[in-house]
């Protein structure tokens, strides 16, 4: 098994993934884009459609993983049926910091469908494109906004 990169590592545990050893973080670093790649996907073509319906649709999408840490949407897509075209290890269920994300998420793209509701549409660009650009940042990086933010608000309830 490859070794995992301290950078990814440290990112890993900065969202809250610090119990898994590090032959875990190696195994799980790749499956771990899967569910920042497609949502981002998912809230791009609702941006280039400037669709309500599809980003309050796509809304609900985070708000799972926000509430239900073994039952995030994407993640049972993965769970249930991508993985085993690669026969990988089901994800580890989504920690608090990364929860935290998937509901400033929820915020930002409910905020995107009702700006483009509502004839805002540079304001439903700038909050849909927010989310856009810090799930990039999270499928190639693994750094975390929202489990940044997390930890600054929350620095006792937050481990590494």
């Amino acid at each position: 098994m490859a070794a995992v990169r301290e950078f990814t590592k440290t990112n890993l545990n900065k969202q809250g993934f610090g119990g898994l050893d590090d032959d875990a973080k190696s195994c799980y670093a790749g499956p771990l884009r899967f569910t920042p790649a497609v949502g981002t996907v998912l809230i791009l073509v609702g941006l280039a459609l400037q669709s309500p319906i599809f980003l309050g649709v796509g809304a609900i999408v985070p708000l799972t993983g926000a509430l239900f840490p073994h039952g995030m949407i994407l993640d049972l897509v993965y769970n249930l049926g991508v993985r085993h075209m690669f026969r990988a290890p089901p994800l580890p269920p989504t920690p608090r910091p990364r929860q935290f994300s998937y509901l400033l998420s929820t915020v930002l793209i409910a905020g995107s469908a009702l700006s483009f509701y509502y004839g805002v549409s540079a304001l439903g660009f700038v909050l849909g494109g927010a989310v856009a650009l810090g799930g990039t940042i999270l499928t190639t990086t693994h750094w975390c906004l929202g489990s940044w933010f997390y930890r600054l608000l929350f620095p006792h309830a937050a481990t590494s």
